[in-house]
């Protein structure tokens, strides 16, 4: 896409470690955004700082070169350029373009045949900001195929990265999706910066007549150490951390806890220099470095061991050191407070940085477990069941033993006697009490209705009804039907009791029924949710 724009863009410091210019924007996390989709457009970030070309570098991160393919354009460069921060020319030049002197690695995403593209997407490498693959000049290595399997990667993917330049070897090597894609050897000190090693490093992307979304996200470099050198007292400590890999080597291992783990612990007796050995997402080792400077003042701090407290009781952190050194500064992970001393009431790990001065620190960490006091309930009073053992359950929390008052030492207890039960649950921190009443009733009682009655009103025997314990349950149905299959009388839902208020007085309509047998149909409901069915005959006499 051979349009050329020229911006002028004002640098903006959106974040510390870069200047953001033209369309460039932070996004989440270490994510940049170059380009919107958006048409003639342009962004870069560039280091505020400059680095030194004659150091090794390596840079790992993920670059996404948008969704559209045949209308999508232009593409991204990684560049180093000692000048400024500013922007080059956006469209075909990739925001790169006319930046001179300079070192680019390409990826470009549109076939300009004025530049020599090949059709497919490629990588460069390229200098003073000149993207024309004809000239044998500034066109230093490829174009290649940047994916080797795939002639586009305008693919919503975000693609990994990687570029190391040896110092020593003055080789530059550039891998694609874990492939290695491109090498260069050159003294590109000498022969681009004019012997000049210092530069800034960022990176670029344009848009012209065609457009896509273009993103990096940087994973690793060099340029940004990842755990910063360290200054700590004659028998102190500091624990160390990187992180962005699954495996991490550290050496040497001397005065170190454990130098197979993101975060040892470095103790060591001597000022000393540690190199960590990571994995990136392809297997390829990286590097970062940190030196620990021991002083001669000293400084010993022990928080102790991990440990548990009880709930209610706080934990008290002394960070005063053991040995006699005047007047140190606190700094706590979890508080303000610059106290040697600090109450703990909640469970979490803590850190304290105990420094006499800029030269001469020490920390030490703790984890800490509370144990919340026990807590036990039983519920409220129970009536049972005569002959129906009842089931007690404690339900509580932080208990480690039960103990009732009559010998268990369970969570559950089966009683089958009246009374008052107590139970008692305990652990390290304290013990808790609970009480409940329990009592037993008869549920069931035996069912009676008279075989004969005689409706005389007499008072003997008057009414066939149905008989039984009071307060045990309910008279569901009570029915009798003559010898044709007459209901000639029901109650329903009446309460159960030994002389029952109701009941047949063998009459029908109000006209008294002839002597005879006469059958009966009972369903009563105990109140233990019981229940029992009868049938019978019944003779009324008169």
């Amino acid at each position: 896409m051979r349009l050329v724009l020229l911006f002028l863009m004002i640098p903006f410091l959106g974040f510390s470690q870069f200047y953001l210019n033209g369309a460039a924007s932070k996004l989440s996390g270490s994510c940049y955004l170059l380009t919107p989709a958006t048409l003639f457009t342009g962004g870069s970030i560039w280091s505020p700082n400059k680095i030194n070309l004659n150091e090794s570098f390596q840079a790992i991160f993920k670059l996404s070169l948008g969704c559209t393919d045949a209308g999508g354009a232009d593409g991204i460069v990684f560049g180093f350029q000692p000048i400024s921060t500013s922007f080059g020319q956006a469209g075909g030049g990739l925001g790169f373009q006319t930046i001179a002197p300079s070192l680019g690695v390409e990826f470009d995403t549109w076939q300009n045949n004025d530049f020599g593209d090949p059709w497919y997407d490629h990588i460069a490498i390229v200098r003073d900001g000149d993207l024309n693959h004809n000239s044998s000049f500034s066109n230093l290595a490829g174009p290649v195929q940047a994916d080797p399997n795939d002639p586009n990667i305008e693919d919503c993917d975000f693609h990994r990265v990687r570029v190391d330049w040896d110092a020593g070897q003055q080789l530059l090597q550039v891998w694609f999706d874990c492939e290695l894609r491109l090498s260069y050897t050159g003294d590109i000190v000498m022969e681009i910066f004019d012997g000049d090693p210092w530069v800034y490093w960022g990176f670029t992307a344009g848009t012209g007549s065609a457009f896509n979304v273009q993103q990096v996200c940087l994973d690793y470099t060099t340029f940004f150490q990842q755990q910063p050198d360290v200054h700590i007292c004659a028998g102190g400590q500091v624990q160390l951390e990187v992180s962005g890999s699954t495996s991490y080597l550290w050496s040497p291992a001397e005065g170190l806890s454990n130098p197979y783990i993101p975060n040892p612990v470095a103790a060591p007796s001597e000022t000393t220099t540690y190199l960590v050995e990571m994995r990136d997402d392809c297997q390829l080792p990286f590097y970062d470095t940190t030196t620990v400077f021991v002083h001669e003042d000293s400084l010993v701090v022990e928080l102790g061991p991990d440990t548990t407290f009880c709930e209610g009781t706080p934990f008290v952190l002394d960070a005063t050191p053991l040995n006699t050194t005047p007047l140190p500064q606190y700094f706590w992970s979890a508080s303000a407070s610059s106290s040697p001393q600090l109450e703990i009431l909640q469970s979490g790990s803590y850190r304290v940085t105990v420094s006499l001065d800029a030269n001469c620190i020490t920390e030490d960490w703790i984890t800490l477990t509370r144990i919340d006091l026990p807590k036990v309930a039983l519920g409220p009073n129970l009536t049972g069941c005569t002959g129906e053992p009842i089931l007690l359950q404690a339900f509580g929390k932080s208990i480690d033993q039960y103990f009732w008052n009559t010998g268990e030492a369970t969570a559950f207890l089966e009683v089958i006697e009246p009374g008052s039960y107590h139970i008692a649950a305990s652990n390290e921190c304290g013990e808790a009490r609970d009480t409940i009443q329990i009592d037993f009733r008869p549920c069931e009682s035996e069912l009676y209705i008279p075989n004969v009655f005689s409706p005389n009103f007499d008072g003997i025997n008057d009414r066939a009804g149905v008989m039984g314990q009071a307060g045990v349950g309910v008279v569901g149905v009570f029915q009798i039907y003559d010898r044709w299959g007459t209901l000639v009388y029901e109650e329903r839902n009446t309460p159960l009791s030994p002389s029952p208020k109701v009941g047949w007085d063998g009459t029908l309509g109000g006209r008294p029924m002839p002597p005879g047998v006469y059958v009966y149909f009972l369903e009563v409901q105990f109140i233990n949710g019981k229940i029992r069915q009868k049938k019978g005959d019944i003779l009324l006499v008169r």
